[in-house]
């Protein structure tokens, strides 16, 4: 591949392509980038705003309106396990299981399993980003903080 004006070689990646192991390996790379960016990152940075909203604004609780929506313990189960060890920690939503979202089923049985692209993969990734997306549009903008 040519970048600028470098060129970009992937003999690298054929040893790891050319058996099953070292595929499910670059398989598993790859899924902690998708969910890193599509979900971690975009959490942690709605979970933010939202307390920087109410901090500032306390008579609107963005952050109880963020985890009123249908998307957020899928997204709070994901983020924990991208963040973590890459295992479903099920503690607080326990009481609540199964959680379906979508597509998504989490179950009780699953508490303590790796996250892996049986659970969690490219089309409901995409698609939760797009919720939390649409949730990020609707907010209102932070006041002007004051000198």
């Amino acid at each position: 591949m040519k970048v600028e004006d470098r060129y970009v070689n992937f003999t690298d990646l054929s040893g790891p392509l050319s058996d099953a192991l070292g595929r499910e390996r670059l398989s598993s790379e790859v899924l902690v980038t998708h969910l890193h960016t599509l979900i971690r990152a975009p959490y942690e940075l709605l979970d933010d705003y939202c307390q920087d909203y109410q901090n500032s604004m306390p008579t609107r609780q963005l952050r109880d309106e963020m985890r009123s929506q249908d998307w957020h313990p899928i997204a709070s189960i994901i983020r924990n396990a991208v963040s973590h060890n890459f295992r479903l920690k099920l503690g607080r939503v326990r009481n609540k299981l199964p959680l379906t979202w979508r597509t998504i089923t989490i179950s009780a049985d699953m508490d303590g399993q790796p996250l892996s692209s049986m659970t969690f993969w490219h089309k409901p990734g995409y698609e939760l980003f797009l919720e939390m997306q649409a949730f990020a549009e609707a907010l209102p903008e932070l006041p002007p903080k004051q000198p």
